[in-house]
């Protein structure tokens, strides 16, 4: 059986969270919408430094799916 996936994106070049943030999740302010997208990524929010978000990276743009 095939278990429901994420939606997820490539960035644009140039992104970063702001404007993956305003693109992928527009009906929440800027800033909760960072928030949210940093907490479904920890794989590019914890990145060591210099940390920059790349055109071949998975950025998922939804929670995981709740466990039922």
């Amino acid at each position: 059986m095939i278990t429901p996936q994420r939606r997820w994106i490539h960035p644009e070049p140039g992104d970063d969270w702001q404007s993956i943030a305003r693109r992928a999740l527009p009906a929440l302010a800027v800033d909760e919408a960072v928030g949210a997208l940093q907490s479904w990524n920890l794989h590019l929010t914890f990145r060591p430094p210099p940390a920059v978000i790349t055109c071949s990276d998975i950025l998922f743009i939804e929670p995981p799916a709740a466990e039922g």
